[in-house]
């Protein structure tokens, strides 16, 4: 089995970047970009539920407290 060093020792980031032509840095830049924009937009719809979660959490509180001074 490999550890995570040993992976590391394998995989040379640093060698990885400089062999790289510009050709292939170009769509491999672009490719790069687009996986953010995806990340930032599962990132903003994640926050707005949250918001409307605590939105309905606060309107179900109180039509409860409504309910009780009814009574």
């Amino acid at each position: 089995m490999i550890g995570p060093s040993e992976y590391m020792a394998m995989l040379n980031v640093v060698e990885a970047w400089n062999e790289i032509s510009w050709e292939d840095s170009i769509p491999f830049i672009l490719v790069l970009i687009g996986l953010y924009w995806v990340k930032v937009k599962i990132d903003a719809s994640v926050g707005i539920s949250k918001k409307q979660g605590r939105q309905l959490k606060k309107i179900i509180r109180e039509a409860i407290d409504e309910s009780e001074l009814i009574k």
